[in-house]
């Protein structure tokens, strides 16, 4: 029964999605036009061709798109006047029909130096080459790489039985839509767009999605909680949007591509508002999800290690929801900076190539039942040349000063000479601290400390000894340290330990 929940919930989000992304690929039969050749229109416009006449352009220039309202007698029209204009060196006329040509057959192909090869050099014409050409570069193609590996990833995280659960379905759902973002502007920054005109607002409803898949995935890791279908409500604000903007997606492929094409605003109106209720959502969603965070942290301190693979991705939210904050600095005007612009797709991207690298070497972490290697220290001991035998006989080196010689007694103990007591460098006796008793030295030495100052007040019930004196004995060089150790240790203050033993011995 849980199973099949399960894989009804999984329906109810895929499918939609799956939906989508077949319409936003429908292929759009655009008859490819072939301008290689050079043609020459005398004074009277009568088309002279190499290897081509008239006939050619009745039977196989694309004329149909779809609507019935172009002829083929207009498409020929202005073909020609394109090339007279262009033999002519009058630029902005020969561009302004080649525009009402494309508009009419959706055919990109007119733009090329052999058509306009009387005015190739000129502005007007680079210009609009540029603005409607493929342009492909490094980033653009990194982008597009990352976006494909985020939906490989969407599939591994489902296929794979030690992974699959409710939590890992979300957290696979998240990365499906950050990478389907970051394929759709992908394909604007490589001028592709043109080419798949479905793609029109693709991604315009994702954002009000990350925060409730980002909060629920939280919700499920850290506090076990259970999926209800009153949860649903949490897709409202995305659903609205959709209804609202699902004309648009009901448009033919035709009508988005004049769109494209234009460089329409869309939605102009209603930008502003769609942008600070996305802001809204991001943020709202932010502070759910950190307060989740920090309540099981406080509440389940010895599973610090199995909490930071969600620290790690409620950091890379945070950095998103600040990206997208940038980026929309631009879409509003206020900046013209385009390392906002790049800026929030690389974080999706961090993103993707984070969560893929856990899905390859420890892909359990996604149910939040294992614990996870801190990436603060993943390549912190990458060089070194501590063996794992020689790594286990300094710690129990180490046990010995500590337990026997009473070393962290000693108040200028510091990690230099525990090294040099341990007859091996500072890195070495941090990467057995680190590694063996997951703390750092402070912390180490700090809690020997602790353990001996109690020992010290359980031994004294008549409480002969001040505090000051206990910090002393046990190594602290003041009073306020022992006080916020001791704290951090027993959750209470040396003075409320001494009174809870007090209480203990008159009973």
């Amino acid at each position: 029964m849980k199973e099949r929940k399960l894989l009804l919930l999984k329906g109810i989000y895929i499918l939609p999605v799956i939906i989508f992304i077949l319409y936003s690929h429908e292929t759009y039969a655009i008859k490819d036009l072939s301008f290689s050749k050079v043609y020459e229109v005398s004074n009277n416009n009568i088309l002279k061709s190499h290897n081509l006449n008239k006939d050619y352009f009745r039977d196989e220039v694309y004329i149909g798109t779809q609507e019935n309202d172009i002829d083929r007698d207009s498409i020929q029209e202005y073909i020609l006047l394109v090339k007279t204009y262009s033999d002519s060196m009058q630029a902005d006329k020969a561009i302004y029909y080649a525009k009402k040509y494309i508009r009419s057959t959706s055919d990109l192909s007119i733009i090329n130096d052999h058509v306009f090869s009387k005015i190739s050099q000129t502005d007007l014409y680079l210009n609009f080459k540029n603005s409607y050409k493929l342009r492909f570069n490094f980033l653009s193609l990194f982008y597009l790489f990352a976006g494909f590996l985020g939906l490989f990833i969407f599939i591994i995280l489902n296929l794979k039985k030690k992974i699959s659960s409710g939590s890992s379905f979300l957290m696979s759902l998240f990365v499906l839509l950050h990478s389907l973002f970051i394929i759709h502007l992908s394909l604007y920054l490589i001028n592709c767009h043109y080419y798949f005109p479905h793609t029109l607002l693709m991604s315009t409803i994702f954002t009000f999605l990350y925060g409730p898949l980002i909060y629920f995935y939280f919700k499920i890791t850290v506090t076990n909680y259970k999926l209800k279908w009153k949860n649903c409500l949490h897709l409202l604000p995305a659903l609205i949007l959709l209804v609202y903007i699902f004309p648009y997606y009901m448009m033919s492929a035709k009508e988005k591509f004049i769109i494209l094409f234009d460089q329409e605003d869309l939605l102009r109106l209603e930008t502003k508002f769609i942008i600070v209720a996305k802001i809204m959502s991001l943020v709202f969603y932010a502070v759910l999800t950190l307060k989740i965070y920090k309540v099981s942290k406080t509440i389940v301190k010895q599973k610090k290690m199995k909490l930071l693979w969600q620290r790690n991705i409620i950091a890379i939210y945070m950095l998103y929801v600040l990206a997208f904050i940038l980026f929309i600095t631009i879409t509003l005007g206020f900046f013209d900076t385009l390392a906002f612009f790049h800026l929030q797709i690389i974080v999706m991207v961090g993103l993707v190539f984070y969560v893929a690298y856990i899905a390859y070497v420890q892909p359990e972490v996604f149910k939040g039942e294992v614990k996870l290697v801190d990436p603060i220290n993943l390549f912190k001991y990458k060089t070194s040349n501590l063996t794992p035998s020689y790594s286990l006989e300094l710690k129990a080196i180490m046990l010995k000063l500590l337990n026997d010689d009473k070393i962290h007694r000693e108040n200028d103990i510091n990690l230099q000479k525990l090294s040099e007591k341990l007859g091996t460098s500072r890195h070495n006796t941090s990467q057995v601290i680190n590694e063996h008793f997951k703390l750092n030295f402070f912390e180490l030495i700090n809690k020997y400390r602790i353990i001996d100052a109690v020992e010290i007040l359980n031994k004294n019930p008549h409480n002969n000894l001040n505090i000051i004196e206990v910090a002393y004995k046990v190594g602290f060089n003041n009073k306020v340290t022992f006080n916020k150790s001791f704290k951090k240790h027993l959750s209470q203050t040396p003075s409320e330990y001494i009174k809870s033993l007090d209480i203990k011995g008159n009973e």
